[in-house]
């Protein structure tokens, strides 16, 4: 479980094949301090620390993930965000991230107003179901709070308006980004319990007309 406040960034020293296997990052800052088996987000996608040492980590990804991620369009020297898993202890500065991809979005437009960026980011039906004015949204592991949304259509999904700041410009691999580039979004994850519950309570309605 992560907060979506992004800890570090690293590079990728070694990209995955596409069949799926070994992923290296380097240039970590905390590299020393990772045990075997511990968890890291890497842009937003929760991954298993496989190796270790002082500059950085290896983390094994399956097939899976690549069907659902870019991490299989990664190549060397490009730059990723990175956040150790949450203690129970930790203040949670963000919102409650899984770091599991519900799917990818795309950057539409990037716009600069003063010393704030605004991004448009397209979210695919029919995750943009969870979207709500000022609501919660994980866009590269980065918790993000979402300004306003435009439905495009029921079937298509919606444009999503983000306000970034110079800091988590500065901090994160955010500000490398452009229009057309994809990126991996996390859903806010009470929305997704809710719209579960509000299916299942359907279901049972029906059940018992029947």
């Amino acid at each position: 479980m992560f907060s979506g406040i992004i800890e570090t960034t690293g590079r990728v020293s070694a990209p995955v094949s596409p069949e799926g296997g070994r992923l290296v990052i380097a240039g970590v800052s905390f590299a020393k301090e990772l045990s075997l088996g511990e968890s890291v987000a890497i842009n937003g996608a929760c991954m298993t620390v496989v190796s270790s040492d002082n500059e950085g980590f290896s983390v094994d990804v399956s097939r899976e993930t690549l069907r659902v991620t870019r991490m299989g369009a990664l190549v060397r020297g490009d730059r990723v965000n990175l956040e150790r898993a949450m203690r129970l202890s930790d203040r949670v500065g963000g919102h409650v991230v899984l770091g599991h991809v519900d799917c990818l979005g795309r950057i539409d437009g990037r716009r600069a107003e003063g010393n704030t960026e605004f991004f448009s980011v397209f979210v695919p039906a029919p995750f943009h179901r969870y979207l709500i004015p000022k609501g919660s949204i994980a866009v590269e592991g980065i918790s993000l709070t979402v300004n306003r949304f435009e439905d495009c259509s029921e079937d298509a999904g919606s444009l999503v308006e983000l306000a970034i700041i110079p800091h988590t410009l500065k901090v994160t691999a955010l500000g490398e980004r452009v229009p057309g580039n994809l990126v991996h979004l996390e859903l806010d994850m009470m929305g997704k319990y809710a719209d579960r519950f509000r299916e299942m309570d359907h279901r049972s309605d029906g059940n018992r007309r029947v």
